[in-house]
């Protein structure tokens, strides 16, 4: 990708360079983004050609998190990530009632996902989401991701194969980007080619951070969403609307459910700490620089601005136009 002079996404014009360092591994190398002034969308100036170097092999999503079986912890996870999806008998309520679901699957509640559809995670990573799912009985999910080494399989079946969306067929009822979007260079030519893949009345759900947030207007190139160079776009509301309308989809559904490591992880990258540094709260949260009225305040705040359609991070629900 060549630097840029007008939007990507638009054509529009660009503001000012805003200068951002890598800080999830701390390597702090600088890169310059551009955000448009007429859609909103924020886009690194040029990708760099080692970027495969920013995804090491000890990347968070290439390894599916395979946990020792445990009877009681696998049952009760079980029926109340089923009761998010579908709320359905009191098993499910109480023990949502006692502990909250994960938020991904009351996303899928959202959206109306059913045991019986297929559903392609587009840059799943080493597949531990599909996992997931398959545990609870959605056994027509499968992930895709070019950079993990080679396709994974469980128990014999393909849980993510080494592929890009352009080398796909078949048609899903669902096609997600799990915080993979982002990460995308052709974004339009992506959209397109899921719109392909759709089946009748399918859906693509895309979940993003966002430049539409408090969090990007504290603390700018200190936001931890940034996370520079892997984030080639970030969209503002109206960006990814835009985009997806040039694909010949449009947006059904738009809500946002960004979590406290917005403001946290911000926090730190302005005091210089990187993400995986033994002082970070995601390594060590006993010696973090945060005392515990710091992060409860972390977590209503997040609250208030999902409310407020001001969270960094939004579930955008697409269907053809």
């Amino acid at each position: 990708m060549a630097n840029v002079s007008k939007c990507r996404i638009c054509n529009g014009p660009l503001g000012h360079a805003l200068a951002v360092r890598e800080m999830m591994y701390g390597t702090r190398d600088e890169f310059d983004y551009y955000q448009c002034q007429e859609c909103g969308c924020l886009q690194i100036s040029e990708i760099p050609d080692d970027i495969e170097k920013y995804y090491p092999e000890n990347y968070y999503s290439f390894n599916a998190d395979h946990k020792r079986k445990h009877w009681l912890r696998d049952f009760t996870r079980k029926h109340r990530n089923l009761y998010a999806i579908k709320p359905s008998g009191i098993l499910g309520r109480i023990l949502c009632a006692l502990k909250a679901p994960a938020s991904i699957f009351q996303v899928y509640g959202r959206v109306g996902l059913n045991k019986e559809d297929s559903v392609l995670d587009v840059g799943g990573g080493g597949g531990g989401h599909v996992r997931d799912l398959r545990a609870l009985g959605f056994s027509r999910a499968t992930a895709i991701d070019p950079f993990i080494p080679s396709d994974i399989l469980l128990d014999d079946c393909l849980l993510s194969k080494k592929t890009t969306i352009f080398d796909m067929d078949g048609t899903f009822n669902l096609i997600t980007f799990h915080h993979s979007f982002e990460h995308m260079e052709r974004q339009l030519d992506v959209l397109q080619k899921a719109q392909d893949l759709l089946a009748n009345d399918g859906k693509i759900l895309i979940r993003i951070p966002t430049v539409s947030s408090d969090a990007f207007d504290m603390y700018g190139a200190n936001w931890s969403d940034l996370d520079a160079p892997r984030h080639f776009y970030l969209h503002s509301h109206q960006s990814i609307a835009v985009l997806a309308k040039f694909a010949g989809l449009q947006v059904v559904d738009l809500w946002c459910d960004s979590n406290p490591f917005q403001f946290w992880a911000s926090e730190q990258y302005a005091e210089n700490i990187p993400l995986n540094d033994p002082r970070s709260y995601s390594q060590n949260s006993k010696k973090s620089i945060f005392s515990d009225e710091q992060l409860t305040e972390f977590k209503e705040r997040s609250k208030r601005v999902n409310k407020t359609m001001r969270g960094d991070a939004i579930c955008v629900v697409l269907s053809p136009a």
